[in-house]
């Protein structure tokens, strides 16, 4: 076992600049162990969405954390002796009262032996684990904690229970996997709906698609989402920051359907006057027109896909003691996922709420397609809508590679 001790410094104070910055974060309440504010501070470096929040495409974008401690004492490190080669653990220590550092009570959930001769455990802690990449496909057998890594494994489908992997009941009547985004089976990469096997307090809370929870009929039943956390794909470490105590940068890059609202759509309806029915987000059926007589099959993916797109992505981030929750119930009703959520769900948490308001437009409303295939978002689904056995699905109109031009916005 290894200790890695922070330099001790004097803390200097706010200045009234970087007071109104700390002002603006929500502190989510989380002011104990003599903090005047949690002991763990989160924000969101990357994207930046502005004055005007911004406007990215649905991919090809990162999610970019930073954690800071400044407060913390030590970093330290434990193998993980149940995987084979054997892995580790990390942890960063927060708060240490009698100055000697037992940590005998970590990690998490199979505990470890004392690092000092201490008279017993007292630290508050933070686990991490350094990761270079995860990823779908990609097994990761060494790195983490592998008993969260086991929840992320993809939980087959059952009637009525909360999974987390959805899944919807497609034109034939079976029950297939939602596509977007990918997951890896039952591999154990570590990468998934549900905590993070490398940073396993974190949550991260969509009020979009597939962290929705819905049954197999697109019907939500309960007003439950999934942790988003699982789909982190990095984490780097920081011994010392230059305002004191360690700091961990945690990056998701963001793939198809991963923040984006589902529809379901029926292009082939038997009702008069109606060219397409959409089914958005559990929402009622609704009835469209095109907006002028499509000439080809990319002008019908580009008018329906316009039909909800651009949209507004509202992400909260939240760090909490221990492991995070797969689930996050609305505990208050009021129709949002917050730290306050997850405080009455009897999580203590540590950390302010980092919050990101983007306006994201997809792909195909943005793009030039000048040679190539045009295929529609990941998370636009073809349904029977109005029960007569078809939806006239159209996946990609084109074929091979495309050359494309996304211009930026004006």
């Amino acid at each position: 076992m290894e200790i890695f001790k922070a330099v001790e410094s004097a803390r200097i104070a706010c200045t009234i600049a970087a007071a109104l910055t700390c002002a603006s974060a929500s502190w989510a309440g989380a002011q104990d162990d003599g903090h005047r504010h949690p002991p763990v501070r989160i924000s969101i470096d990357a994207p930046d969405a502005g004055h005007f929040q911004g406007l990215t495409t649905n991919t090809g974008w990162s999610l970019a954390l930073r954690i800071e401690t400044p407060d913390s004492v030590a970093i330290v490190e434990t193998p993980e002796e149940p995987t084979q080669p054997v892995g580790r653990r990390e942890a960063i220590v927060l708060t240490d009262p009698d100055g000697c550092l037992d940590m005998r009570h970590f990690p998490i959930i199979n505990a470890g032996s004392p690092y000092e001769d201490c008279a017993g455990p007292d630290e508050t802690f933070l686990e991490f684990t350094t990761e270079r990449f995860d990823t779908f496909d990609l097994a990761d057998s060494n790195t983490g904690n592998f008993q969260v890594r086991e929840r992320l494994v993809d939980e087959a489908f059952v009637s009525g229970a909360l999974l987390n992997k959805p899944y919807l009941r497609n034109t034939a009547g079976n029950i297939v996997a939602v596509p977007r985004p990918q997951t890896g089976g039952t591999l154990l990469d570590g990468f998934g709906f549900g905590p993070d096997d490398d940073l396993v307090g974190l949550v991260v809370m969509s009020n979009k698609g597939a962290a929705r929870v819905f049954d197999e009929n697109f019907d939500r039943v309960t007003r439950v989402i999934r942790n988003m956390g699982g789909f982190i794909n990095t984490v780097s470490q920081e011994l010392r920051t230059k305002r004191g105590g360690s700091a961990l940068v945690a990056s998701m890059q963001v793939v198809a359907g991963m923040f984006e609202p589902i529809a379901l759509f029926d292009l082939d309806v038997d009702a008069d006057g109606v060219d397409y029915l959409r089914r958005l987000e559990s929402g009622p059926i609704e009835a469209f027109q095109f907006i002028a007589p499509p000439k080809n099959n990319d002008e019908v993916l580009l008018d329906i896909t316009s039909s909800y797109s651009p949209f507004l992505l509202d992400l909260r981030v939240v760090i909490v003691e221990g492991v995070a929750p797969t689930f996050i119930e609305d505990m208050n009703h009021d129709g949002r996922y917050t730290a306050a959520d997850l405080q009455k769900m009897g999580f203590r948490v540590l950390s302010n709420e980092a919050r990101l308001k983007l306006v994201v437009e997809f792909d195909l409303a943005v793009t030039e397609t000048i040679i190539g295939r045009t295929c529609p978002p990941p998370s636009l689904i073809y349904r029977d809508l109005d029960g007569n056995g078809r939806d006239g699905a159209i996946n990609c109109s084109g074929s091979g590679g495309a050359a494309r031009i996304r211009r930026v916005p004006l």
